[in-house]
C-alpha cells in the first residue's frame, strides 16, 4: 500500500521546513502566517519540537534544534558526514558546471547543497525546496536504485502513466551506467547529468548533480559520466 498522508505528521514537516529555510529564525506569528493557521493551533508543535529539541527558541524566534543533525549522524547519512562543501566545490570547479547535492525526503528530492553561479536549478537548491523525484536527474536515480518494493511504492504516487513508462524504459541504462541524464531541463535553459553517491556498505543514499547550458554540458557527457563516477567512488571510500 502506498504511504498516506497524515494531519499531524503533516503539519510537523511543515513547521521544520519553514524554520530550516530560514536562517534568522522566525516567531510564531511568522510561522501563522505560513501556515495560514491560527497560533494557538501551531503553539503546542512548536512547544514539543523546543521540548524535543527539534526546534530551538531565542528572543522568541524559533531556530533548527540539533536534534534532526543528531539523527542523520546516528544513522551514518553519508551526505551529512563525508561529502563537505569543498568537495562539492572540487567537482564544481573541475566539471565547470553547478554542482547540487540532493537526498530523497519521501516522496520528493531535496537538494542540501550547491556551488555555481547562478540558474534556476541553483535557486531551487538555494530554497531546499521539494521536487518531484521522477522529474529530476538525481530524482530519477535515487528512484532507480531504491529496492524494489520502495520503488514500486514511490512509483503508485505518480498519476502520469506517460512519465512513469519513460523512467521505466530509462531506469535499465541508469542502473548500467550509474547516471542519469536531462538534455533539457523543463527549468529554463539548462541540461543535468546526475549520478547515486554511496555510503561505505554500498548503498546509494544521495546523489549529486551538474547542471549547466546545453552547450557546455552536453558534448561532454562522456566526460562528465566518467567525473561524477570516479569522484563519487572517491567520497564513498572516504566514508566513515
Amino acid at each position: 500500500m502506498p504511504p498516506r498522508s497524515h494531519r499531524t505528521i503533516d503539519r510537523v514537516t511543515q513547521i521544520l521546513e519553514i524554520v530550516s529555510g530560514r536562517p534568522d529564525g522566525c516567531t510564531l506569528t511568522e510561522l501563522a502566517r505560513e501556515l495560514d493557521a491560527p497560533k494557538s493551533s501551531i503553539q503546542g508543535f512548536v512547544n514539543g519540537l523546543v521540548h524535543t529539541g527539534y526546534l530551538d527558541e531565542h528572543r522568541r524566534r524559533y531556530f533548527l534544534g540539533p536534534a534532526p543533525y543528531m539523527l542523520t549522524l546516528r544513522a551514518n547519512r553519508l551526505p551529512a558526514r563525508s561529502v563537505s562543501h569543498a568537495d562539492l566545490l572540487e567537482l564544481a570547479e573541475e566539471s565547470q558546471l553547478n554542482a547540487l547535492l540532493a537526498v530523497r525526503v519521501g516522496q520528493h528530492v531535496v537538494y542540501i547543497d550547491e556551488v555555481g553561479e547562478g540558474g534556476a536549478m541553483r535557486s531551487i537548491a538555494r530554497s531546499r525546496g521539494r521536487r518531484p523525484l521522477i522529474e529530476t536527474v538525481s530524482g530519477r536515480v535515487l528512484l532507480a536504485f531504491a529496492d524494489e518494493e520502495t520503488r514500486h511504492a514511490l512509483l503508485a504516487n505518480y498519476t502520469d502513466e506517460g512519465q512513469i513508462r519513460r523512467f521505466l524504459s530509462e531506469m535499465p541504462r541508469i542502473l548500467r551506467t550509474g547516471v542519469a541524464i536531462n538534455e533539457e531541463s523543463p527549468l529554463h535553459d539548462l541540461s543535468a547529468i546526475g549520478c547515486g553517491v554511496r555510503d561505505r556498505y554500498g548503498t546509494v543514499v544521495a546523489a549529486v548533480t551538474l547542471t549547466g547550458p546545453p552547450n557546455e554540458l552536453l558534448p561532454r557527457l562522456d566526460h562528465l559520466a566518467d567525473l561524477l563516477r570516479r569522484t563519487t567512488e572517491k567520497w564513498a571510500h572516504s566514508a566513515f
